[in-house]
Formats: C-alpha cells, sequence, structure tokens
C-alpha cells in the first residue's frame, strides 16, 4: 500500500530524522583533531626528550668508565709501590746488621791483627787472618762474642804458628755463627 500524505510541507510530519546542528558536529571534529594534534605534540616532546637523556646516560657512561679505569690504574700502581716499599723496607732492614757486623769487627780488631778475608758460608761466617800472637787472637775472639745480637757463638777452627818476612805469626781461622 502507498501512502501519500497530501499536507503542505509546513505541516507535514516529519519522518524521525534528528537534525544535529552542523556547528556543534564540525567543533567536534575540530576538538577531536586538536585532541590528536596535541596528543601528537607531547609525545613528539617526550620523545625528544627521551633521546636528550639517551644521549646524556651515554655520555655518562663513558664518563663513568673512563673515572672506572683510572681507578684501575691507581690501584695498580698503588700497589706496585707498596710493593716497591715493602722491598725497599726489607733490603733497608737487611742491609743493617751487615753494616754493624762489619763496623763491630772492624772495632773488634785488636793491635797486632790483621784479617785476610771474610766469608759468610750458610750461616756462619768465616774469619782469615794472622796475628802477632795467640793472647791477640783470643782478643778477638772475645771481642767477637760481645757482637752477640748478631754472632750468637764464636769458634777457633784452627791456629798455627808460621813464619812471615823472617817473624813467626799465628794464622788463625774463626767461625762466628750468625743469629737469625
Amino acid at each position: 500500500m502507498i501512502k501519500i500524505n497530501l499536507l503542505p510541507r509546513e505541516k507535514r510530519r516529519k519522518k524521525g530524522q534528528v537534525k544535529v546542528p552542523q556547528a556543534a558536529s564540525i567543533a567536534a571534529m575540530i576538538l577531536v583533531v586538536g585532541g590528536m594534534w596535541g596528543y601528537r605534540l607531547i609525545v613528539r616532546r617526550d620523545v625528544t626528550h627521551l633521546r636528550a637523556d639517551i644521549v646524556a646516560t651515554t655520555d655518562e657512561i663513558t664518563r663513568n668508565q673512563q673515572i672506572v679505569r683510572l681507578v684501575e690504574q691507581y690501584g695498580r700502581d698503588k700497589k706496585q709501590l707498596q710493593d716497591r716499599l715493602a722491598l725497599v723496607q726489607r733490603l733497608a732492614a737487611g742491609q743493617d746488621n751487615p753494616v754493624r757486623l762489619l763496623d763491630g769487627i772492624s772495632q773488634a780488631l785488636p793491635e797486632g791483627g790483621w784479617l785476610t778475608g771474610i766469608s759468610k758460608v750458610s750461616g756462619r761466617l768465616v774469619i782469615r787472618g794472622y796475628a802477632s800472637s795467640h793472647v791477640v787472637v783470643a782478643e778477638l775472639m772475645l771481642a767477637l762474642q760481645r757482637l752477640k745480637p748478631i754472632i750468637s757463638s764464636v769458634e777457633l777452627n784452627f791456629s798455627e804458628l808460621e813464619l812471615y818476612e823472617t817473624r813467626p805469626v799465628e794464622r788463625f781461622e774463626i767461625l762466628a755463627i750468625l743469629s737469625s
């Protein structure tokens, strides 16, 4: 069946069309596009800041790696210097005894005696020389025994009479055991 409305246009009933004002839809579109554009700007700004942060962090990592290398080098240098210092201290401590020993032997040598050799063999000091008499050899042994912190004991290895430039002299060899 066909329906025809014969009423004038102004009085005719309109079919369920709801008309949205055009300005409102344009405003909604502008707001949507503006919101999207604003969001895009915010995201772009955030990306730019994040990229700048990445560059700054990379630079800081590079600087920190250089500092770490310097600290490691400092540690190696410090250890090397400590090793050298320990070696110097050990040498200085070891140098003191031989100097005091030779000084003590030179002061212990009485008048009428002279040395021909001093050697160190496995913790023992072998002192060789000549003396004008047995008394001079005995005085030397007593004086060496007074060097107690350095020498722990003194023994006469041998003493024999020899002629030196037509004069009788005592050739001797003394063993002195060194303290540890």
